[in-house]
């Protein structure tokens, strides 16, 4: 209670001492501005009006560099931002698809969702895909509505475990294809992102969820929403809300979803069992399980609206959300081949490193010795991303990396040395190896950290690279050690035997 008391006084103090030099600062910049002010007023007409314009003029440009400083990279990022959403168009992608099929790439996938996209169209159908959590009902509206496609219910949560499409057609001729989209966070859940795909290929998305949206389920609908296609959320077991719930809810979910399109909310219901009381003229209770009333006449309203006023810009959509599916895999399989190339070139350039140092005398005091293995391991990092590098970069990158091994090295050589006693009969020439294993396990980090640099910043800057390869470095140095000694130790005796 004291220490409270105490510190309320400080506090206090404090507050005072601050008001007073805040009040002793106002008084005499009042004072220096009217002096200015009345010293102003004594000179030539002229005079006056030269000094009050540099006033203006300096005040202007300060407040015209704070502007630029704070706001100018805003507009930059949000353009930014518009050009990711912006489609890429049919003619890029294939362009692109035939430069990384002629750099080696597996570009199977592409061409058949490019394929597939097609027959779509050609179709003229209009897809329709039902998503959303384990045993929320997909199945059922399904069934629902083509009571003759067979669709398998099970009370088993997660029924579904592919993705299947049902035909149909409505009362007024159009043709539809309905998907019914495994359930998410199923046990596997190993068909989520075939799921999401499916998904972002349809014209309209119908989420699907038996209550209140959990937090899982918010983040997939804000995803959905991205794409900018009609989304409509089916709000199932309708007959557990009133009238006055159905709103508030309704209106929480539209409030909490941003995106291009307005989300719209439904309440069906799919049907299901229910459990009721029977009372007999006796008295005698029995509680029965009976068919529940099927209504899915709001989803169907509402899906005949949407093909009806607007077709054409719904297969618009399709068309930009799929293109986009289609530069979203192209990416990923770019990035893959990297990686993949990547540690190719990292573990050739190391095993030429541990050739030549096998003979060196001591490994990282000097990198230059290894210098033209290293250049060269950098330079095909660079060319497999992409980037232009010089040799100045280069030449910095692998002074700073020497640098950092100062204090690495004796580390280095002690857990190698250490490596190598697994291994008998090396004998006498156990210095050597232990050289040659500290400079895999140089390279081997030298490589990786470039190539780690190149992916995430799409550049060669020495600094982070520097920086990752001293992580790099000592991350998991007992296991790599011992991977490079039975390398070392291969190559010894395979020299020796040869």
């Amino acid at each position: 209670m004291k220490i409270t008391q105490r510190l309320r006084w400080l506090l206090a103090g404090g507050i005072l001492l601050m008001t007073l030099l805040f009040l002793l600062f106002l008084f005499f910049a009042t004072k220096n501005f009217l002096d200015l002010w009345d010293r102003l007023q004594q000179l030539p007409e002229w005079l006056f009006y030269l000094y009050s314009s540099l006033i203006v003029l300096v005040v202007l440009l300060s407040g015209w560099l704070i502007f630029k400083l704070l706001f100018t990279g805003k507009p930059k990022a949000a353009m930014q931002n518009n050009k990711r959403m912006v489609p890429p168009s049919e003619e890029s992608l294939q362009t692109e698809i035939t430069q990384i099929e002629d750099a080696g790439m597996d570009t199977t996938d592409l061409h058949t969702e490019l394929d597939r996209w097609q027959e779509r169209k050609a179709s003229g159908q209009v897809h329709i895909a039902f998503f959303g959590d384990v045993s929320t009902g997909k199945s059922s509206i399904i069934k629902a509505l083509l009571p003759e496609a067979g669709v398998e219910i099970s009370l088993k949560g997660g029924s579904t475990r592919e993705i299947r499409e049902y035909a149909w057609q409505t009362l007024t001729g159009d043709r539809l294809l309905l998907t019914d989209l495994p359930g998410r966070n199923e046990a596997e859940g190993t068909l989520d992102e075939a799921a999401r795909d499916e998904a972002i290929r349809a014209q309209i998305v119908v989420y699907v969820t038996d209550s209140d949206l959990n937090r899982s389920q918010y983040q997939d609908i804000q995803e959905l929403a991205t794409f900018g296609k009609p989304l409509v959320i089916a709000l199932n077991k309708r007959d557990q809300y009133s009238h006055a719930e159905q709103q508030q809810l309704a209106e929480r979910i539209r409030s909490r979803v941003a995106g291009k399109e307005p989300v719209q909310v439904v309440f069906i219901q799919s049907g299901g069992v229910e459990e009721v009381v029977r009372v007999y003229p006796d008295g005698r209770e029995e509680t029965l399980q009976r068919p529940r009333k099927t209504d899915v006449s709001a989803l169907t309203r509402h899906l005949q609206t949407e093909i009806d006023n607007r077709l054409e810009q719904l297969s618009h959509l399709r068309d930009s959300s799929v293109l986009h599916l289609v530069q979203e895999k192209l990416d990923s399989t770019r990035a893959e081949y990297r990686r993949q190339q990547a540690a190719k070139i990292v573990r050739s350039s190391t095993h030429k490193a541990i050739i030549g140092a096998l003979a060196s005398v001591s490994p990282g005091t000097d990198l230059l010795i290894q210098g033209v293995i290293g250049t060269r391991m950098v330079q095909e990092l660079c060319k497999l991303y992409d980037t232009p590098v010089n040799q100045l970069d280069i030449d910095q990158f692998l002074n700073f990396s020497q640098g950092q091994l100062q204090k690495s090295i004796p580390l280095l050589l002690a857990v190698a040395g250490n490596a190598l006693k697994a291994f008998p009969g090396i004998g006498t020439v156990a210095g050597g190896l232990v050289h040659a294993v500290a400079y895999g396990i140089i390279f081997d980090a030298l490589g990786h950290s470039v190539a780690h640099t190149l992916e995430q910043r799409g550049a060669f800057k020495a600094a982070p690279a520097v920086a990752t390869f001293q992580e790099m470095l000592s991350g998991n140095l007992e296991e790599r050690t011992k991977t490079f000694a039975r390398l070392v130790i291969e190559q010894y005796r395979g020299k020796h035997d040869g």
